[in-house]
């Protein structure tokens, strides 16, 4: 790998670029010493102005970094080292169809799982697909670095289809992590803690220091304090006193999926509503002449620690540091009961040849057969993707709990088809 890192970052007109400038610059350059930035967008407004406030971070920062915006996929990627993609085909109006459709048969409507996370793999393999086969061509030796959602089914994707390295990456298991270490890692030094499952339905199940399993201790004190993140925070600690792991803030869709289907049905706006006028006032604030910080209204859109999740990935790749880190990876026996090359959420230890995966064995029957039908729902997506086949589509749905009904499944799925004018050949 290059002493002068060139990163990529594909989709650099979200409106997440501008916290990973922000993390980015506030890293020691003797560890990560980054020379150039090559932004690439097919949306070339949006581009202009995210590489602009790029530009402007960067010059207030004094670092000599090369912002440079590329009109071309593979100019953009050519030579790079590290690949950051982050892009959502269809946009946020896609999202609101993933969102609202499905409600309107009682089922929750998420962007990463269920009919909604379905219908934006099958918009996005393909593009990924495109993106990681340029990459191959271009510049075989780089990482690609994803946070494209559903991000565990876009890695798989990935992983069987192209022979591009990948890292499926997401903030929610890192920070629950971490948030652990800092809150009892004066009680229990050394603390590591090991997750299983898959992104958006992990369960921190182990944790361990001075080699003796606490997890259960650790548990216990959770659930008898106050949580600082409210009632839901409340509720889940409580709940992983029942099943004996920490389960990622998601797993409500699964466990209270009747309450959060009224609640989803009486907001006046969906997630997606909400996040297209933020980003309006995002837009605003980066485009403004002299802006050359992070837009404040940025706080409010979610995403938190998705920087640093970023850094940590790629310091332990360029340093061969072999930290460990929650990342979605090729299962290749790590998880007993999945295939080999099915993709699943663990700990890894990642180096300068990648990641790989901490032995985890059995899942804990306490939520095995969730973690098992959500996998099934996410294998024939995949397929279904590459082979535009509605039966899979209708398998994929009747396995996964969120839906499992075949009255609402057919019909759900003709008006998803036809509102995102999929499969139309």
């Amino acid at each position: 790998m290059s002493r002068n890192i060139t990163v990529a970052i594909v989709g650099a007109g979200s409106s997440y670029t501008p916290e990973l400038m922000d993390g980015f610059l506030g890293l020691d350059p003797a560890r990560l010493p980054v020379a150039e930035f090559r932004l690439f967008d097919i949306n070339a407004e949006r581009l202009g102005v995210m590489a602009g406030l790029s530009g402007r971070m960067v010059r207030r920062h004094g670092r000599a970094i090369a912002v440079k915006t590329c009109p071309r996929l593979e100019e953009s990627l050519e030579g790079a080292d590290f690949v950051i993609t982050q892009i959502r085909v269809g946009g946020m109006q896609a999202r609101w169809l993933d969102e609202s459709i499905p409600l309107k048969y009682g089922i929750i409507g998420q962007e990463t799982t269920g009919p909604g996370g379905m219908f934006k793999a099958l918009r996005t393999i393909p593009a990924m697909l495109e993106i990681a086969g340029a990459v191959e061509r271009v510049a075989p030796q780089a990482f690609i670095l994803n946070y494209t959602n559903p991000s565990g089914i876009v890695t798989e994707a990935v992983t069987r289809y192209t022979d591009a390295k990948i890292l499926g990456l997401c903030s929610g298991i890192p920070l629950i992590i971490e948030e652990i270490k800092k809150d009892f890692g004066a009680d229990f030094p050394g603390m590591h803690a090991y997750c299983v499952g898959l992104n958006h339905l992990g369960f921190i199940h182990r944790i361990v220091s001075g080699g003796k399993d606490v997890t259960q201790e650790i548990i216990a004190r959770m659930a008898a304090r106050e949580s600082r993140h409210g009632k839901d925070a409340d509720a889940l600690n409580r709940f992983a006193v029942e099943i004996g792991a920490i389960p990622i803030g998601y797993l409500d869709y699964y466990f209270r999926r009747g309450m959060l289907v009224r609640k989803l049905q009486a907001q006046e706006k969906t997630r997606a509503q909400q996040i297209m006028d933020l980003e309006k006032a995002v837009f605003a604030e980066a485009a403004a002449p002299g802006a050359d910080q992070k837009p404040e209204t940025l706080r409010k859109r979610g995403g938190g620690g998705y920087s640093a999740v970023t850094f940590a990935a790629m310091d332990a790749v360029y340093n061969d540091t072999g930290e460990e880190l929650a990342i979605s990876v090729p299962n290749q026996g790590t998880v007993d009961g999945i295939e080999a090359d099915e993709v699943v959420e663990v700990v890894c230890r990642i180096g300068r040849k990648g990641a790989a995966p901490i032995r985890v064995g059995p899942i804990p029957l306490a939520f095995r057969g969730l973690v098992h039908a959500v996998k099934a729902y996410e294998v024939l997506t995949v397929e279904a993707a590459m082979k535009h086949d509605r039966r899979l589509l209708k398998q994929a749905l009747l396995n996964h709990p969120l839906v499992g009904d075949a009255e609402v499944i057919d019909p759900m799925l003709d008006e998803m088809l036809a509102a995102h004018g999929l499969w139309k050949d």
